[in-house]
């Protein structure tokens, strides 16, 4: 306790509340000032804005339209009055409050600010000429706004020296809550790491998961291939009294075991995520090469026609384009299970807007497409819509892991391509790959 018996705490307390009395005094100087500036920004930038509307009205001479424009900065309340003049300065529409009367004639460019009130005036311009001039009179500030704010800051020096106070006499009881709190931030840590860890688990385990998924698409992609051998080896087991016909089915199987190489460079190739290798391919030409193993793909119920039209060059990995015109075969074939027509078709567009569902990253430009049209089940729009989404499949277990289209969809665009996908339920499903067309010189 001191000598005239105060205790440090209150001493203190009245110390902070002058200092806060000093600190507000300024700070309600400078807001004071700080407002009428911005009340002379915010009524220059409201006069300019109804000048540059008001323009056409005073070159026209159209007092209902500039009454209609001045009327509307009425909602303002602020606002005590504004003018629109002609280019002779005469008054052409104007509005007042509280018995204030408008000038006739409008003065030049100025800025008057009073005790009150703020005045500007500004010119209304067409193509850099004047046409006339726009004034706006504002009040600065209410009197009763400056009693709120001088009263409102007293009562918070009160309240933060009666806070100071409190504080000071309740050190110790926040201290010891201090410690609380650090104790319980420790065992927040504690279980954040062990949450994070049951995460990190977790996501592994889906990692796995999408591993055994993605190594049963490959087993039905290369079984498809297997199927391809067999066939052609029991087609030579028929032909087999005839030497050049079995060399044809020959030349069949060997080029079949080639591609299956082929998908497993690739299977290596997307595990290591190494980059493509992309070369000057014509689609029809590659298309046509392929026509032969993509009849014995779809069976005997599929009935296959070509429609080879395109003839620009584009730029792609060429074994994984003709793993893409496979699969979307296959996928097509598996989409009329009581048989149907496959259409492959080839052409040169050059598009200058976005086929539907290409947004604002498509480029317009020439384009080589590759279109696969089945007449089979079709899809409905939401599975229209996820088709390219990974593991998205309609096929039952053990048929399809879903990657199928979503590993198409991203070849394609790292080719700097697009895939369309259009389908009706009932009607069939295209499906459009767009590559752009390779210019360079042969």
């Amino acid at each position: 306790m001191m000598g005239h018996g105060w205790y440090p705490s209150v001493v203190g307390a009245l110390i902070a509340a002058a200092l806060l009395l000093s600190v507000g005094v300024l700070m309600a100087v400078y807001e004071e000032q700080l407002y009428s500036a911005q009340q002379v920004k915010n009524v220059r930038e409201q006069a300019q804005i109804l000048a540059a509307s008001v323009t056409a009205a005073i070159v026209f001479d159209d007092r209902r339209a500039a009454k209609e424009y001045v009327d509307a900065l009425t909602a303002n309340p602020e606002l005590q009055a504004g003018g629109v003049y002609d280019g002779d300065n005469h008054l052409l529409a104007g509005f007042s409050r509280s018995g204030m009367r408008l000038p006739q004639r409008a003065g030049k460019e100025a800025t008057l600010i009073g005790p009150d009130f703020v005045e500007i005036t500004v010119p209304a311009s067409e193509n850099g000429v004047r046409v006339g001039t726009v004034l706006l009179r504002a009040v600065t500030e209410p009197v009763e706004r400056r009693y709120a704010r001088y009263g409102g800051l007293i009562l918070l020096v009160i309240m933060g020296a009666l806070v100071i106070a409190v504080l000071s006499l309740s050190q110790a009881a926040l201290s010891q809550r201090a410690q609380q709190l650090a104790s319980v931030n420790s065992r927040l840590h504690q279980e954040m790491e062990e949450r994070r860890k049951t995460e990190e688990a977790l996501r592994q385990s889906h990692k796995m998961e999408a591993v055994g998924q993605l190594s049963g698409g490959i087993a039905h992609d290369f079984n498809n291939l297997i199927m391809i051998v067999k066939g052609n080896l029991l087609l030579l087991k028929r032909k087999l009294g005839s030497s050049e016909a079995a060399d044809k089915y020959i030349a069949a199987a060997d080029e079949a075991l080639n591609r299956a190489a082929h998908l497993t460079q690739r299977i290596l190739a997307f595990s290591r995520r190494q980059p493509l290798t992309p070369q000057r391919v014509q689609l029809s030409t590659m298309t046509e090469g392929l026509a032969e193993l993509i009849r014995h793909s779809a069976g005997e119920k599929v009935e296959i026609v070509t429609r080879l039209q395109g003839r620009w060059f584009a730029r792609c990995d060429i074994n994984q384009m003709e793993n893409v015109i496979l699969n979307l075969a296959i996928n097509a074939r598996d989409a009329m299970p009581s048989g149907g027509r496959l259409t492959i078709e080839t052409k040169d567009v050059s598009l200058s807007v976005a086929p539907s569902d290409l947004g604002e990253e498509f480029i317009p430009g020439d384009y080589v497409s590759l279109a696969v049209i089945d007449t089979g089940i079709g899809m409905s729009e939401e599975v229209r819509r996820r088709a390219v989404d990974p593991f998205f499949t309609t096929k039952p277990l053990g048929k399809g892991t879903g990657l199928g289209l979503s590993m198409t969809f991203g070849f394609v665009r790292q080719s700097g391509g697009y895939l369309v996908i259009d389908s009706t339920p009932g009607h069939g499903t295209t499906i459009t790959i767009l590559l752009p067309r390779d210019e360079e010189t042969a």
